[in-house]
């Protein structure tokens, strides 16, 4: 089970490390401020999207202290790395999340609950899945992997899973 979790979970973290240390291609150029209006989806947010815009207005609150927004794809992938930081060059500020279509057998998930580095919270249930401490927080869904880290130590686990949460929610919605 270890090397299966090191290959699941081990290389998008060492992705999202490198993308918050800045050695990720940026789609939108440089960090721009983000519009944040609710924590609840409008109909302007495309079912499903996992764009760092969509994920933006998704997130609303929890995000909404950390206006400047920065979209990076790392090289071989097609999945965006979403950073929210409370300026353009205060990269220690930075909450990251990480969306990836990710299709896990619901049994290893069952079975990963068992595993260490898991986060025993409710609503890991409720989305069908688990969540990992490694390095960054990790839920496991059975269409996802959804990736949260925060350089900032203001940032609680707590936090960083209500992050997680959300995404999840807005994707089985």
């Amino acid at each position: 089970m270890g090397a299966r979790l090191r290959r699941v979970v081990g290389i998008p973290i060492i992705a999202l490390g490198l993308t918050v240390a800045g050695c990720g291609q940026a789609v939108d150029g440089v960090a721009q401020p983000a519009s944040v209006a609710t924590a609840k989806p409008s109909s302007a947010v495309v079912a499903g999207s996992t764009d760092c815009d969509h994920l933006t207005e998704v997130l609303g609150s929890l995000v909404s202290d950390r206006p400047y927004l920065t979209e990076a794809v790392l090289p071989g992938s097609a999945d965006p790395t979403c950073s929210w930081s409370k300026g353009p060059a205060n990269v220690l500020s930075t909450l990251t999340a990480s969306v990836k279509p990710q299709a896990t057998d619901p049994v290893v998930i069952v079975e990963m609950r068992n595993g260490t580095n898991v986060i025993p919270d409710p609503r890991a249930t409720a989305v069908d899945g688990v969540v990992l401490d490694v390095v960054a927080m990790a839920l496991l869904t059975p269409t996802h992997s959804i990736i949260v880290n925060a350089i900032d130590p203001s940032v609680s686990d707590e936090t960083k899973l209500d992050v997680a949460f959300a995404i999840a929610k807005y994707l089985q919605d």
